[in-house]
């Protein structure tokens, strides 16, 4: 088995349950056509293991305060070793992880830092490093709900953060004419739709054919 096969397993490994088989072919799909594209595969995999550690993390977060709410009532006490034992191998996971994929020349960095995030041209860099062109900050917005589930902004990136919806100031104005049961990616500079596609009630996406979503490369 490859490095990359070994990270890549490492990143479904950590990828929440429901999310793990669209997710591989995803990656898999990415690490074959990514590189003829311009964009490396130690920025694919660093981008996949970031996603699959933030899923997971926030995956962790909603347990935990589930469990934490049973632990304040009283009813159990090994919900304190439980939680416990979670923190420290999703800890272990990620520097391990982490250190195994951290490209050791110089790569761009990916864009996408989600809790299983929507990754595309949107919110990707060519590995020339040029994003002239492409939206400096986007959002994800689920045409069931009206309400953004992701969101990405290249400055906050570039700086090693990620980006959550709260951190995007944009008012979200539903268009009747949005494509129903899908995701639209919407410019905020510009608060028009540049991307969408279809998604199950879970937020999996995929296209026409019922195939996992595969975004076209504008770049």
């Amino acid at each position: 088995m490859s490095s990359a096969d070994k990270v890549l397993a490492l990143c479904v490994a950590l990828t929440p349950s429901q999310f793990k088989a669209v997710r591989e072919e995803q990656w898999r799909a990415d690490l074959r056509d990514g590189p003829g594209l311009g964009i490396s595969t130690s920025s694919l995999l660093f981008g996949a293991l970031c996603s699959s550690i933030t899923a997971r993390f926030y995956e962790a977060i909603n347990r935990g305060s589930f469990l934490l709410s049973q632990l304040t009532r009283g009813k159990n006490m090994k919900v304190l070793l439980v939680m416990s034992g979670l923190a420290a191998v999703l800890a272990a996971g990620a520097v391990v992880g982490v250190q195994a994929v951290q490209p050791k020349t110089e790569y761009p960095r990916p864009e996408a830092m989600t809790i299983a995030g929507y990754e595309g041209w949107w919110n990707s860099t060519p590995a020339s490093g040029n994003t002239e062109g492409l939206p400096q900050e986007t959002v994800a917005v689920n045409t069931r709900t009206g309400k953004i589930v992701d969101a990405s902004n290249r400055a906050r990136n570039d700086a090693g953060l990620p980006t959550l919806p709260s951190d995007v100031n944009f008012d979200v104005v539903p268009d009747p004419n949005w494509p129903a049961n899908s995701i639209v990616i919407i410019d905020t500079a510009s608060g028009k739709v540049i991307e969408d596609f279809v998604v199950d009630e879970k937020g999996s996406a995929y296209d026409q054919y019922g195939q996992p979503y595969q975004p076209k490369n504008n770049f």
